[in-house]
């Protein structure tokens, strides 16, 4: 489904209010010509009384201002409506997925580098192992259990990187689940 453009929604609430005031406006003069035709009953005699007018002009009014009103936005809404296009769905955003089995995996890590907690899923690396402290490429028997970090911006990889240091890259490495993940290790 199409969301409707700010230009769009003002379209639609300035037809609203023109459509309030039609209504309100016919309901007014309604009243007022059910009042202006009342009889008076004075001494058991029906007389006409000295009717109130005003809801008939002030109704009148109204209705006039609603449909003049109902009439121009239906003319501006008309450029609006074609000049804006509507809002297509939300872009799914790009994540970027990290592996990690050390803190970063915490929460109190990642609130202390990002100042927000991302969602973190468990995976495995194959073909990886974890050993004096580095992920390192392994054989096809070796694996490594982790997290994945969803990222949601570019910025927060390079913090990443800056955190990991000069001895250290960043690798793109096929997961079990089957998504790719960056990995961090030592630069041989």
């Amino acid at each position: 489904m199409q969301r409707l453009s700010p230009g769009q929604r003002w379209v639609v609430g300035l037809g609203a209010f023109a459509l309030v005031l039609l209504v309100i406006g016919i309901i007014a003069v309604a009243v007022g010509l059910h009042t202006v035709g009342e009889t008076c009953s004075d001494d058991g005699f029906e007389t006409p009384c000295p009717g109130d007018g005003s809801g008939v002009v002030w109704g009148g009014v109204l209705a006039v201002i609603g449909l003049l009103h109902l009439g121009l936005t239906g003319l501006a809404g008309a450029l609006v409506w074609t000049s804006t296009p509507t809002i297509g769905p939300k872009p799914l955003r790009e994540e970027f997925h990290v592996f990690t089995m050390g803190d970063l995996a915490g929460s109190a890590a990642q609130d202390a580098l990002f100042g927000r907690i991302f969602r973190a899923t468990e995976d495995v690396v194959p073909g990886w192992r974890f050993e004096d402290g580095a992920s390192r490429p392994g054989g096809p028997e070796d694996s490594i259990v982790g997290s994945v970090l969803h990222l949601d911006a570019e910025w927060q990889l390079a913090v990443l990187d800056r955190r990991a240091g000069a001895g250290v890259r960043r690798v793109q490495v096929e997961l079990v689940s089957g998504a790719r993940a960056w990995i961090f290790t030592p630069i041989v």
